[in-house]
């Protein structure tokens, strides 16, 4: 009975070692989640008042990046956890058999479509609101959203279409001839008025500029033009439009 009793008070000390350990590094990967987080966030807000960057683009970059600092997090956390626990994860998926091989399709799959993202958003190959066609897949639509792991298109039929990145060999941007841009002027409640009445003023002599009203975007004010053009004619009407709305300081 004292063996018995003492080897369920080891177990316990045991457990309540582990359990202790498990709450200590939970708590330590959240502060490092949300430390990283906000990190991310605070650069990219910086980065997107610049007066030469394009506000949407810096925002689709910044849920990317976040994105990829969530999957990586979590990963690390679970295997951190079973570690601990005294669960050898690789060699628990190389003796897993069939389990083993159908958890390595799916990582491969998922490092695919994560890579594969990355490049369509960093190479600007499309952007939401373009009309595209992806080859090999018959399928055709405008751009809803663009992913880190797929993209989503609305067909003619007003159907919706998830199309995981890895699957996208090649497509058709029909959108390229004349492509729409969001330029982005930060202001604050006090400037507004006098910010948007320069604007407007400039915008009058450029048809391919229209004002798009106000947006808040992560908590800061900005008025909005579209600037569509052709695409070699675009950078240098972005470039001349920012020159005159910054001509005067607010």
């Amino acid at each position: 009975m004292n063996i018995l009793r003492t080897n369920w008070q080891d177990l316990g000390g045991l457990l309540l070692d582990k359990l202790l350990t498990i709450i200590l590094v939970s708590l330590l990967f959240f502060i490092l989640y949300q430390a990283s987080s906000r990190i991310v966030k605070r650069l990219f807000k910086n980065y997107s008042e610049q007066r030469w960057t394009d506000t949407s683009r810096i925002l689709t970059l910044s849920r990317l990046t976040t994105s990829a600092l969530h999957y990586l997090t979590v990963f690390l956390y679970i295997y951190t956890v079973l570690g601990l626990i005294g669960i050898p994860v690789g060699n628990v998926l190389a003796g897993a058999g069939i389990l083993g091989v159908a958890l390595g399709f799916a990582g491969r799959d998922l490092v695919a479509d994560i890579i594969n993202g990355f490049f369509i958003i960093v190479e600007h190959q499309i952007n939401v609101g373009d009309t595209v066609v992806f080859a090999g897949l018959d399928i055709e639509g405008v751009v809803k959203t663009v992913g880190i792991r797929s993209i989503t298109l609305i067909g003619d039929d007003g159907a919706t279409t998830f199309i995981p990145n890895r699957n996208i060999a090649a497509l058709k941007n029909y959108s390229y001839k004349e492509r729409t841009i969001n330029l982005d002027v930060a202001v604050t409640n006090e400037t507004l008025a006098e910010v948007k009445a320069h604007i407007l003023a400039v915008n009058a002599n450029y048809p391919q500029a229209q004002f798009a009203g106000i947006v808040n975007i992560e908590d800061k004010l900005f008025l909005r033009t579209k600037l569509t053009a052709p695409l070699t004619k675009l950078t240098p009407l972005k470039m001349e439009l920012l020159d005159k709305y910054y001509e005067r300081k607010y």
